[in-house]
């Protein structure tokens, strides 16, 4: 475990390769099991004689948050049932038979189960987690977390307050999440935080109170004064707007405000911190401003691409686990088939992935086209060969380009491939007007020569949050 480091990957594997007892502080804000895509949406309004015709919308995953059973699921509780080792054995195997074997509920709590038993593993003695949840699953991640740290180190059940627009008729508004807070031990380390509590009172005077110790300043109106008291467990941070500064357009972002309390109250200075789920980067900030290292892991390059690119854009740290030759492109194709495709497609700025491993017709991933044609989606396509290709596959590929299933597409290979096969499949698929410039509808490109810094001659694309022209190049450079 190399600290002031993200890696890329499920945290359950890189977490093993980990020595015991090396981190301070977990802070995890997983799926929610909330049955939803998180997507990042652009449209473009077609115009007919003045008139909007229709709004085409493009929805690129960003990640997933839905949970189905399958055989993976069945053979893993069946591990569990036969481990008699695993701390939250008990629980599973009971929440087995709540579920009668066969609810995403369950699917997701075992995905959860096996990894929060590898954060405890990895924790100090002196270490504390936080998950970061809501009430769709908090109350069944409870007991995951009861079975494997143990009741008695449960500390608390913090209560995130925000308001944000939108309300039900039909119940009271849901304006809050849950963040369940555990000590690995009973001595865990905790900095006690303070906040201003407001007491009705004309009885003082501005000036000094002890408190902790200490002396701490309060004041006087109409009403009442202002005291320091320790820190409830109801927090009242706002969400982060649409048009705050601090948002960078990444689904399920929270405000550093958050992170700062955890990490203040938690941890100190030169103690590591790590975000199993780190998404776009908050706890790696928050570590950073508070002098204290940290280490992420995210299983979508499109979230380090974000932290690199756009949160943490001047400074320098590793990403491990993302090839930077083509001996470990190649690793991973053979290693880690559909981690190499998700890297791959996000190596062109624009493109998102398809989180979908099977049964994805074909497609890795997505991008739009800045500047679609009439009558046009102005989709743009990726599929991602690590073994060898085959004339059936790029035909199948140019096929959803030629049928208008999509108005482009780039075929990624190991290597360039340029046969009689190929080169007709590029010339059936015909050519794109953008402007004063003319594409192919269909392109060639190869990881090899991302490693050579050719980049593959594609429309432009518009950005995959904001559906704006792209900026800045959002490649990863295999340098760093």
């Amino acid at each position: 475990m190399k600290p002031n480091t993200l890696y890329y990957g499920d945290c359950l594997e890189v977490m093993r390769e980990w020595p015991d007892a090396c981190v301070d502080l977990i802070y995890l804000d997983p799926p929610f099991n909330s049955n939803a895509d998180y997507n990042i949406i652009y449209g473009r309004e077609k115009m007919n004689g003045g008139a909007v015709k229709r709004k085409d919308l493009a929805q690129i995953t960003a990640f997933t948050d839905t949970w189905e059973w399958d055989e993976k699921t069945a053979e893993r509780i069946d591990a569990i049932r036969k481990s008699h080792a695993h701390r939250a054995r008990a629980a599973v195997m009971a929440l087995d038979t709540f579920y009668r074997g066969g609810a995403g509920m369950l699917t997701y709590l075992v995905y959860m189960a096996d990894r929060i038993d590898e954060m405890h593993r990895i924790l100090k003695h002196s270490g504390s987690l936080y998950l970061h949840c809501d009430p769709t699953a908090s109350h069944y991640l409870k007991m995951i977390l009861d079975a494997i740290f143990g009741a008695r180190n449960f500390k608390n059940e913090i209560v995130w307050a925000y308001r944000t627009g939108g309300a039900s008729k039909k119940q009271f508004a849901r304006k809050h999440d849950i963040i369940l807070f555990y000590g690995k031990t009973p001595a865990h380390a905790f900095n006690p935080q303070d906040e201003k509590s407001y007491t009705k009172s004309k009885s003082r005077k501005p000036g000094t109170v002890n408190y902790g110790g200490g002396e701490a300043e309060f004041y006087e109106d109409e009403d009442g004064v202002y005291n320091l008291v320790n820190m409830r467990d109801v927090w009242n941070i706002p969400y982060i707007g649409s048009t705050d500064k601090e948002r960078l357009g990444y689904p399920t972002q929270k405000p550093l405000a958050l992170l700062d309390r955890i990490v203040k109250a938690s941890s100190n200075e030169g103690d590591v911190v790590l975000d199993p789920f780190c998404g776009c980067g908050t706890t790696i900030e928050a570590a950073m401003n508070l002098k204290r290292d940290f280490a992420g892991i995210d299983i979508s390059m499109y979230a380090l691409d974000v932290i690199q690119k756009e949160r943490l854009r001047d400074i320098k740290f590793s990403i491990d686990g993302v090839p930077t030759d083509m001996r470990s492109a190649k690793h991973m194709a053979k290693h880690q088939p559909f981690a190499l495709e998700r890297w791959a497609v996000h190596r062109i700025p624009g493109f998102v992935t398809n989180n979908k491993q099977t049964g994805d017709g074909g497609v890795d991933g997505w991008a739009g086209l800045l500047n679609p044609p009439p009558d046009e989606d102005g989709i743009c396509i990726a599929q991602v060969k690590g073994g060898k290709p085959t004339a059936d596959a790029i035909r199948a590929f140019a096929g959803k380009i030629n049928s208008g299933e999509a108005s482009a597409g780039v075929f990624i290979t190991m290597q360039p491939w340029d046969t009689p096969t190929v080169r007709q499949c590029v010339a059936e698929a015909g050519k794109l007007k953008q402007g004063a410039n003319t594409y192919n509808r269909l392109v060639m490109w190869s990881i090899a020569e991302y490693f050579s810094a050719v980049k593959p001659d594609l429309p432009p694309l518009a950005h995959p949050r904001t559906g704006r022209p792209l900026q800045e190049d959002l490649m990863v450079s295999h340098s760093r």
